[in-house]
């Protein structure tokens, strides 16, 4: 049975039953276990990093690592990259979720500092950074479920409502999906890695965009969420207040609380 560790800006995801860590006190981290950092979001975390509408975050798993979306602030971004000592001369990648600002504002610094680094951008976003003359010098353009490397993976931008790639991290205790804003719909994002990829999820983090949905929907999303799998949920950025709120009852100890300088860690 999984439990959940809070710790000073620490949470822990197990699959044993594990105690609270004393104030000031730092969680063993196990090697093969999944860390995600928040380096950017509106919300804060315990670590004292500035705050600001947008989303990103580091996400690591046996010793494969990749940078996720920037932020919305260039400027901001960097300040708390460094702060958490993130320097994108450390990894090999960067996926960008989709074309919204305030989760692209920090990737032209990104690429500065890394020339090489590895861009998996939207399919849509590809092409308005060709239109606009920016695309990076390395880069891919991804439209359909795709494998990365290692254990990532994206959903492809080709949905419905909205053009967004979701990044999946295959672990030993199954995927996660990582979110930016969840535009094309949370449902929608889990059904498609689960049906068209074959990857069954455990854990949602990121955006899910329930600003403007009703109580009840929520509630259901979070019951068909349970049904589809779903144990863990750490709901952050454009879900809104009173959508994370009902998550956070309807997941009771599966709920994990987002905000920068945030590390989560999946064992």
């Amino acid at each position: 049975m999984g439990r959940l560790i809070h710790g000073i800006g620490l949470i822990i995801i197990g699959l044993m039953l594990l105690s609270a860590n004393q104030p000031g006190t730092v969680p063993e981290r196990p090697d093969d276990a999944m860390k995600i950092t928040i380096i950017y979001d509106n919300y804060p975390g315990s670590h004292p990093l500035e705050t600001d509408w947008g989303f990103a975050c580091r996400v690591e798993y046996l010793g494969d690592k990749l940078l996720f979306d920037s932020g919305g602030k260039a400027d901001l971004y960097q300040k708390n990259a460094e702060a958490l000592k993130v320097s994108p001369e450390d990894f090999p990648a960067l996926f960008i979720s989709h074309a919204h600002g305030d989760h692209t504002g920090g990737m032209g610094w990104i690429v500065e500092r890394n020339p090489s680094i590895m861009c998996y951008l939207p399919a849509t976003f590809a092409m308005q950074l060709k239109n606009r003359g920016s695309l990076p010098e390395r880069y891919m353009a991804v439209a359909e479920p795709t494998h990365l490397f290692g254990p990532f993976y994206s959903t492809g931008d080709q949905f419905d409502q909205f053009p967004e790639q979701g990044l999946v991290v295959r672990t030993g205790q199954g995927g996660v999906l990582v979110t930016g804003c969840g535009h094309p719909g949370v449902l929608e994002m889990v059904s498609k890695v689960k049906e068209e990829m074959g990857i069954g999820l455990h854990a949602v983090i990121g955006g899910l965009h329930l600003l403007r949905t009703s109580d009840r929907e929520v509630q259901q999303i979070a019951e068909e969420l349970k049904q589809m799998g779903i144990r863990y949920i750490c709901p952050t950025h454009c879900t809104g207040d009173k959508a994370i709120g009902i998550l956070k009852a309807s997941f009771g100890e599966g709920y994990i609380a987002g905000g920068t300088g945030t590390e989560i860690v999946i064992e």
